[in-house]
Formats: structure tokens, C-alpha cells, sequence
């Protein structure tokens, strides 16, 4: 009996330790604190995630170990990291690029942009209302912030279907036509930030996965583009970009923070 009571606790001891060896782990590369603190408290708490938090002064010598590994970067992309992270995902790695990882300021890193398959017209003019399909923009209006609508364009894809709840339907016409206009489920986020005109430069290698609706009432224009999340192949990895991430409300509310848990989890 004696005998019997060591051999179970042994077992469940190294389960246990087997357990804590395959806990996954996510990297989380930043520049701004205030929301990947809420984001990373979702991840540990929700997800069971092993969450390192770092700046670009302290990269990990190796990401290798890495389940996947966040972008989260408002400021000026090092070439170091820039380099890291390419290679990373080239070599089998998961590339999460959230909000303002695609941004202007990365126009002038020399690989990173080709890496995503984007490009940004007329950066200088950013700050300025533009047209659809033109230039690249963004607003946020300081304080107030504005409303940008989340569109469902693939309702069967697991990173944003599963354990996702989505809102009421919205008229949407894709911006890649020809397309007829189609009703699609809908996340509302108030108070945040939009980024307009990102243009695809890889054809089709992109899979899009939510599109953005946004009236501008500085121009009075409305913008329907199949930007918000989508994902893309890269060497043996992948990248997945998720528009949202201004605020730390974006990633309080809990259909964006388990569509990021989702992306880290979602085996290709």
C-alpha cells in the first residue's frame, strides 16, 4: 500500500513538472506600458500564459522558446529588433504586430515593412483628414478619441471566432472588390484610434479576417477596408496583425484581449 501511495505521488509529481516544462510562453516586445499590463494580466489569468514583458534595450538572446512574440512598439523600430523579430518568424516563430507596430515612424527601418507585405503613402500627411484609398492616415481626436467598428469578414476562422462575442450587424462593401455589400457582425470600440489606408503590397498571401468601418466627421468620409486583423505566412511562421490598442480600454474588453489569447494558441 505504501508502495502504491509513492508510485502515485511520483506520477503526479512529474505530470506536475511536465505541465510547468509545456506552460507556453509569450514575449511581449514594447514601448508603452499602460495597456500590455491589462493585456498581459488577461493572458496569464485567461489564457494560463507565461508572460515576459521587455523593452527593446533587453531583448532576449534567443526568442526561440517562444509560443509567440508581441509587438507592441509606438516609437522608433531598432534595426536589433526589427532583425530579431524577422528572423524569428521566418525560422518558425508567431509574429503578433498589434496597433501602432505598423505605424509611420517604421517606414524607415529597411526590412520591416516588406516583411508585413504593407506600405504607407504620404506619411507626412498623416496627421491631415484623407481620402479612402489614398494616403495614409490615422485619428484618434485627443481626449475624445472616435469610434471605430470591428467587421467579422471570416466568421469560421478561430482566432476571431473562438469564445468571441460578437455585436449586432453592419452593412460592409470590402474594399478589395468587386463586392457586393453583406451584412456582418460587428465589435464597437469607443475612445480609441484608427489607422486608414494600409496598402497590401504581397497580392493575396494575406488572409483578412476583419475589416474596419469608420466615419470621419473631419471630411465627412466613410471608410470600409479589410484591414483590421488578418494574417500572413512568412518563412516556416506567421504573422498576424490586430488594429486595436490605443486605450488599455481596447484590450479590457474581452473579445479583443481572447482574440489576442487566440492568435497564440491557433495552431496554423
Amino acid at each position: 500500500m505504501c508502495y502504491a501511495k509513492n508510485l502515485l505521488l511520483s506520477v503526479s509529481l512529474f505530470l506536475a513538472c511536465g505541465s510547468i516544462a509545456l506552460a507556453q510562453k509569450v514575449l511581449v516586445v514594447q514601448d508603452e506600458m499602460p495597456q500590455i499590463e491589462v493585456l498581459s494580466r488577461f493572458l496569464e489569468t485567461t489564457g494560463k500564459l507565461q508572460v515576459d514583458i521587455v523593452d527593446q534595450a533587453n531583448l532576449p538572446e534567443s526568442m526561440v522558446d517562444y509560443q509567440a512574440v508581441i509587438g507592441f512598439i509606438h516609437g522608433k523600430l531598432e534595426v536589433t529588433t526589427e532583425r530579431t523579430i524577422i528572423n524569428y518568424t521566418e525560422a518558425g516563430g508567431k509574429y503578433v504586430c498589434l496597433h501602432h507596430s505598423i505605424s509611420s515612424g517604421k517606414a524607415r527601418n529597411e526590412f520591416y515593412f516588406d516583411f508585413l507585405g504593407i506600405r504607407l503613402d504620404h506619411p507626412e500627411f498623416s496627421r491631415h483628414p484623407v481620402q479612402p484609398g489614398e494616403g495614409y492616415g490615422w485619428y484618434h481626436d485627443g481626449e475624445n478619441g472616435i469610434t471605430l467598428i470591428l467587421v467579422n469578414l471570416n466568421q469560421h476562422h478561430y482566432i476571431t471566432n473562438h469564445d468571441i462575442e460578437w455585436g449586432p450587424t453592419v452593412s460592409y462593401v470590402s474594399s478589395d472588390g468587386p463586392a457586393a455589400e453583406g451584412d456582418f457582425p460587428s465589435i464597437s470600440l469607443p475612445k480609441t484610434e484608427v489607422y486608414l489606408n494600409h496598402k497590401f503590397t504581397d497580392g493575396r498571401e494575406k488572409t483578412v479576417l476583419c475589416g474596419l468601418k469608420y466615419y470621419d466627421p473631419r471630411n465627412g468620409e466613410l471608410f470600409m477596408q479589410d484591414r483590421a486583423v488578418w494574417l500572413k505566412p512568412y518563412g516556416k511562421g506567421h504573422i498576424v496583425y490586430i488594429l486595436p490598442g490605443e486605450t488599455p480600454a481596447d484590450y479590457e474588453n474581452p473579445n479583443i484581449a481572447q482574440m489576442i489569447l487566440n492568435t497564440i494558441v491557433w495552431e496554423p
